[in-house]
């Protein structure tokens, strides 16, 4: 019997709880896993219109694309906001326009009359328009502009600097992506939200800035937990000397550290876009009302720490392989990881958590035959064929591939470097076959799960 229990991932209120800021104000566009500056430019010289707002162009980057700062609010108390300082992690830079389509629509404006006049917000969203251009980490000088906040050799680097400089924020909000495997301490929860008051010093001291972000980020955490129950974690605070939340907190900025990371049935974060858009209307509102200092740091403290490869893309449990004397059972971890699905490990995992699990206790392990194609003889591939091939054992071709006439949505494997044999093993190719006294009735094909019987209905990809 197949199970994958799969959490429902747009399930963003809870009962008693008003709801999370309305989808009304998400801007369209965004919902994608990467945001380049060609998607922001015409939002951006569209804000310049809005009376509210002040935008200006504040620098460029290595390659010449514009940085700029939105500003708004007359008030002494000045908070400070950059996104996408890596070109991969975007999920902030949409949360960010959604903020502020929150905060500029005209039924808003009771609520900014209760802030504009003790804040002045200033936010800079793609901090890293060249590494946005390539869906990358790094700038264009392949830099971690993250870790120059000391030698600040890149440009990017410098113009948050300098602002910083200038404005002189009181908070900064330091805006970014984790990646999707990070779990909540060993809860099995993926770290949908995670956070950290970065320290100032080798001894993680607490003063009195830092405890600011403490007790800020307690309650935000205290305002979002209801909605995404217990999927957020925190960073443990080692000390960064080059990273700029860590020099910032120097400078005695109360700096709050927000990583997006993944959900279940969320692949493009929507769920970590819309409860950023909540953690910072709630930073406003606690801000201003200064109702963040009778906050407990001890909300903080309580928060559980991130697990690193906590999370596995799919996990496959309690497999048979081999007969008889011989068989043994394990459970599968597949991951997708700089563009390779592989197994990652194999065993007893019982204490490991798949963002989908498959039950194969009924199931035994079937090494993949490879379909040669041979010269001169092609191969239509319609879905109907490929599902044939798959159930008489085939789970990938060799050969050449111009051969194969591709008519099918699933998905194929061509000439893997490390196929699985018929003891599973580690660092392989994500293609097996399970089968059952009946035959093959589930397909494995690049960490994807196929459904034999239903007519190749895909139940879970790593993708």
């Amino acid at each position: 019997m197949l199970c994958i229990p799969l959490a429902l991932g747009g399930a963003l209120v809870s009962a008693g709880e008003k709801e999370t800021v309305s989808l009304d104000y998400q801007v369209p566009g965004l919902d994608k896993p990467a945001i380049r500056q060609a998607d922001i430019l015409p939002l951006v010289e569209g804000l310049r219109t809005s009376p509210l707002l002040k935008v200006e162009q504040v620098g460029e980057s290595f390659e010449g694309r514009p940085l700029f700062s939105i500003a708004m609010g007359r008030g002494d108390t000045r908070v400070m906001m950059w996104s996408q300082m890596h070109g991969d992690e975007p999920t902030a830079t949409s949360a960010l326009f959604d903020l502020i389509a929150y905060m500029t629509a005209p039924e808003q404006e009771a609520w900014r009359d209760r802030w504009m006049d003790e804040l002045t917000l200033v936010m800079v969203p793609m901090l890293n328009p060249d590494g946005a251009e390539r869906n990358t980490r790094h700038n264009a000088q392949s830099f971690d502009i993250n870790r120059d906040a000391k030698a600040l050799q890149s440009p990017e680097g410098r113009v948050l600097m300098d602002l910083a400089r200038s404005f002189k924020p009181h908070f900064g909000f330091n805006l970014h992506d984790q990646n999707r495997h990070y779990g909540v301490g060993n809860t099995g929860k993926m770290a949908t939200i995670s956070v950290l008051a970065p320290p100032y010093n080798e001894a993680r001291e607490v003063n009195a800035s830092r405890a600011r972000a403490m007790q800020l980020i307690g309650a935000l955490v205290k305002r979002v937990e209801p909605f995404i129950g217990g999927h957020v974690g925190r960073y443990d605070d080692a000390y960064s000397w080059r990273a700029f939340g860590d020099t910032f907190s120097e400078m005695g900025i109360s700096t709050i550290l927000i990583e997006s990371g993944a959900h279940p049935n969320d692949p493009n974060r929507q769920v970590a876009r819309r409860i950023n858009v909540e953690m910072l209307v709630t930073a406003i509102d606690s801000i201003a009302g200064r109702t963040y200092v009778s906050v407990s740091s001890d909300i903080y403290g309580a928060i559980p720490f991130n697990e690193d490869d906590a999370i596995v893309d799919v996990k496959v449990g309690n497999v048979r392989v081999g007969q008889g004397n011989a068989a043994y059972r394990i459970d599968l971890a597949i991951n997708e990881k700089y563009g390779q699905v592989a197994v990652v490990d194999l065993g007893d995992l019982s204490l490991l958590h798949g963002a989908q699990e498959l039950d194969a206790s009924a199931a035994q392990y079937r090494a993949p035959r490879a379909y040669e194609l041979k010269p001169g003889q092609a191969l239509e591939l319609t879905d109907s064929r490929y599902l044939e091939l798959l159930r008489q054992g085939y789970g990938y071709f060799t050969g050449d591939e111009s051969l194969l006439v591709r008519e099918t949505a699933l998905p194929v494997v061509i000439n893997p470097r490390n196929p699985l044999g018929e003891i599973p093993a580690r660092r392989r190719s994500a293609t097996f076959l399970l089968e059952d006294e009946e035959g093959a009735w589930l397909a494995v094909i690049d960490g994807a799960l196929v459904d034999l019987r239903a007519g190749g209905k895909l139940l879970a990809s790593v993708r």
